[in-house]
């Protein structure tokens, strides 16, 4: 057996081992996933909401934030949305939030979307048939849990 038939060998070797160890390492840099269901967090519909203990939830969409609320109330937490139009993180309570016909997420069929600027939640309420949510109805406030679609 001559030399190239051990480099050849060699090479196999290195790429039979390596290759699937490259697939699995490949994988792990998804982006990150929603702390409710998995699903991969879009960046401009992300929830994250923040305990006393500095413990960080991120959540895919305004829903899962409220599903994971309602089973883990606490008040001492802070709660930020995503603007969608600047994709900047905005309190919560600054907020407007529209529930519209765009679904942003297909499994919880979340509609609720939220703006750092009123004019930019009225123009996606008059676009997408949605209505602008006030009072009570406004999602992620303290000790509330709004699970209507």
């Amino acid at each position: 057996m001559g030399k190239g038939f051990w480099l050849f060998s060699m090479t196999v070797a290195v790429l039979a081992i390596g290759l699937p160890c490259l697939g699995v390492w490949m994988r792990r840099q998804q982006a990150p996933q929603c702390a409710l269901d998995g699903v991969p967090i879009d960046a401009i519909y992300a929830v994250e909401i923040a305990g006393p203990s500095g413990n960080h939830h991120r959540f895919c969409c305004i829903r899962c934030a409220e599903y994971w609320r309602a089973q883990n109330n606490s008040l001492d937490e802070t709660v930020h949305v995503t603007d969608e139009v600047s994709g900047r993180a905005i309190p919560a309570e600054e907020a407007y939030f529209v529930r519209s016909s765009v679904i942003t997420n297909p499994i919880t069929l979340n509609r609720i979307h939220a703006f750092a600027e009123g004019e930019d939640a009225e123009a996606h309420a008059r676009q997408f048939s949605g209505r602008l949510l006030e009072g009570d109805a406004r999602p992620l406030q303290a000790n509330h849990a709004n699970l209507e679609g």
